[in-house]
């Protein structure tokens, strides 16, 4: 509840300084001193050097104070004091630089390891957001239905990623194939299992800021376009590599028939669907530590902690997420079984850019 409380303080305060314009807000300043008696920090800001009371006043009881040094870029917010001048507090660390230099750092070790195909990935993925941000969130806040904007949003997402990185070709034709209908699937499941376990999407703090600013978002549904986004990485790649396997087995013997490709692809897909559902479970479980964390310190039973929403919800993404990655193996291979067999397509073994195993 403390965490709760300090957040919607905190989104009050930035809700009131929309409203009241330069009364209230938020600059940015360099800490050029710290006067510890008065627990003080002199900021230089780009126009004037001032004076910051050091805390944001939204620290949780127990929890230690943030500790703001000189030469750091902070935030200040600001509001006007009882005798009517502004008044300045260290809210918190300018973090945008250290993400720059992460984001140069990615971007370096993927042009210098993969080179044309990391930069293409680059652009794929950049592309990815754009249409996530520009799209898929006005389309939801605007109303729609969220599990259909995501739906055609995942079609735009999986065009750019197949696509623009591996090539247009027949095997990254069936990968696409096969994975739209194994996000159709997992949305089909997705829609059961939150029925079946009663969830309503309400389960978080940020469903309930969600239904207060923006009423008219089906929670629901947005939850599970959550979900099929958050399975697209995974499932492009396993169908990118099942159909690769397809091609290049008929490539080398065309002999092989419909039912002799799909069996020999399928021992090197379910290698490696292995890997991939422990790295879905993984990139959930990690995403809800923190919940794992409070549930242990709450000492809330199994069972309860089972029965209770915010765990439920995790649950149907983790395995329903699964179940559509194992569905997207014997799905693209049959499709690209059906194309290849015979080496009835044209093009030699290796043009086609793709994943080997």
């Amino acid at each position: 509840m403390r965490r709760l409380g300090c957040f919607l303080l905190l989104l009050l305060s930035f809700s009131i300084a929309a409203a009241q314009g330069d009364e209230i807000g938020y600059i940015e300043g360099r800490i050029i001193a710290i006067d510890e008696a008065r627990n003080v920090a002199i900021v230089a800001l780009p126009d004037r050097t001032v004076e910051a009371q050091l805390g944001t006043g939204f620290a949780m009881e127990g929890a230690p104070l943030l500790e703001f040094r000189e030469g750091q870029r902070v935030e200040l917010y600001f509001a006007p004091g009882p005798d009517g001048q502004r008044q300045y507090n260290v809210a918190d660390w300018v973090r945008r630089p250290a993400l720059l230099w992460l984001l140069g750092l990615f971007v370096l070790v993927a042009l210098v390891v993969a080179r044309g195909k990391g930069l293409r990935a680059i652009i794929a993925t950049s592309a990815s957001l754009i249409v996530i941000i520009a799209f898929i969130v006005p389309g939801i806040l605007a109303g729609h239905n969220p599990l259909l904007i995501s739906f055609i949003g995942a079609g735009g997402i999986l065009i750019l990623a197949i696509y623009f990185v591996h090539g247009l070709n027949w095997s990254t034709t069936a990968a696409l194939l096969g994975t739209l209908i194994a996000v159709a699937i997992t949305m089909g499941l997705g829609i059961a299992f939150s029925d079946l376990a009663h969830l309503t999407g309400m389960g978080d703090d940020k469903a309930m800021f969600i239904s207060f600013g923006a009423p008219q978002i089906a929670l629901k549904g947005l939850l599970l376009a959550g979900l099929v986004i958050g399975a697209l990485g995974a499932l492009a790649d396993i169908t990118i590599v099942q159909a690769s396997v397809v091609r290049e087995l008929a490539h080398a013997n065309p002999n092989f028939g419909l039912r002799e490709l799909y069996r020999r692809a399928m021992k090197v897909g379910l290698e490696h669907v292995g890997s991939l559902i422990d790295t879905l479970v993984l990139a959930y479980t990690g995403a809800a530590l923190p919940l794992l964390v409070l549930l242990n310190l709450s000492e809330v039973g199994t069972i309860r902690a089972l029965n209770l929403e915010l765990v439920a919800t995790e649950i149907v993404r983790i395995l329903v997420g699964s179940i559509g990655l194992i569905l997207a193996v014997p799905l693209t291979t049959l499709l690209a079984a059906l194309l290849f067999r015979g080496d009835r397509l044209p093009g030699k073994p290796g043009l086609e850019p793709g994943h080997k195993h």
